[in-house]
C-alpha cells in the first residue's frame, strides 16, 4: 500500500501545482469559465425529473464512498507479522523473521536431488509458524518419496534448527517439470562406397596361322628325250 500511496501522491500533487498555477496566471479566464460550466450543470439537473435526480445522486455517492472507505481499510489495517517468536529459548525473548526462515528453507531444500525450484511462503498464525512450499521438480522424479522427503526437511528446519512451533502440518506443493522433447536426429546420408575394380583381364591372343605343311611330291621328272 506503501507504493500506492506514493504514487497517488505524487498525481495529486502535480495536478494541484498545474491548476494553481492557471489560477493564478490566468485568474479572470479560469473563474468564469469555471463558473459558467457550474451554471450550466446546474441548469441541466433543473431539466431532469426529481425522482431520477436523487436515484442518480445516491448511485454516485454509493460509489464514491465504497472507494474512500475501501483505500481507508487499505491504509488502516495491519499489516502481516513479519517476526515470529523462537520458543526454545530461556532468559529473554528472541524473535526471527519471515524473510529469513524462508531464506532458510530455500538454502536446505534447494540442493535435494531432483529439486530445481523452490518457492516458501511462509507466515505467523498466533506465535506459530505456518509455511507452504511450491517446488518444482525434475520429470521423472519419484513424487511421494520426495514429498516426504521435503516435508521431513521442512518440520526439522522450522522445529530443530529455528527453534519455531508449528502451526499444523507443512504444505508442500508440487509441480513436475515438463519432459525434455527428444530430439530426432536426421539420418546421415550414407556413403556409397565405390565398387572394387575387377581385375582387368588381358586381351585376348590371336591365333598365330601356321602354313599348312606342304607334302613332298617326290624327285623331280626325268627330262624326256627330246629335250636331251
Amino acid at each position: 500500500m506503501n507504493t500506492v500511496n506514493r504514487v497517488v501522491l505524487v498525481i495529486a500533487l502535480l495536478g494541484l501545482m498545474a491548476l494553481l498555477t492557471a489560477i493564478f496566471i490566468l485568474p479572470h479566464l479560469i473563474f468564469t469559465n469555471v463558473g459558467q460550466w457550474m451554471m450550466n450543470v446546474g441548469r441541466y439537473f433543473n431539466t431532469i425529473q426529481p425522482a431520477w435526480r436523487f436515484v442518480l445522486g445516491l448511485l454516485l455517492a454509493l460509489i464514491v464512498d465504497a472507494g474512500i472507505l475501501l483505500l481507508i481499510f487499505l491504509e488502516v489495517r495491519p499489516g502481516g507479522r513479519r517476526f515470529i517468536r523462537v520458543q526454545q529459548v530461556t532468559g529473554g525473548m528472541a524473535a526471527i523473521s519471515t524473510e529469513s526462515i524462508a531464506q532458510q528453507l530455500t538454502y536446505r531444500l534447494d540442493p535435494i536431488p531432483g529439486v530445481l525450484k523452490v518457492a516458501p511462503r511462509v507466515a505467523a498464525k498466533r506465535d506459530k509458524v505456518r509455511a507452504v512450499v511450491d517446488v518444482e521438480v525434475a520429470a521423472g522424479s519419484d513424487v511421494p518419496d520426495l514429498a516426504t522427503e521435503l516435508m521431513e526437511v521442512v518440520k526439522t528446519v522450522l522445529a530443530d534448527s529455528l527453534g519455531l512451533q508449528v502451526y499444523g502440518q507443512p504444505e508442500v506443493r508440487i509441480k513436475v517439470a515438463a519432459s525434455p522433447t527428444p530430439v530426432v536426429k536426421k539420418p546421415q546420408p550414407v556413403k556409397e562406397r565405390p565398387a572394387p575394380e575387377e581385375p582387368r583381364q588381358p586381351p585376348p591372343e590371336l591365333p598365330v596361322e601356321v602354313p599348312p605343311p606342304q607334302e613332298w611330291a617326290g624327285p623331280p621328272p626325268l627330262p624326256v628325250d627330246e629335250e636331251r
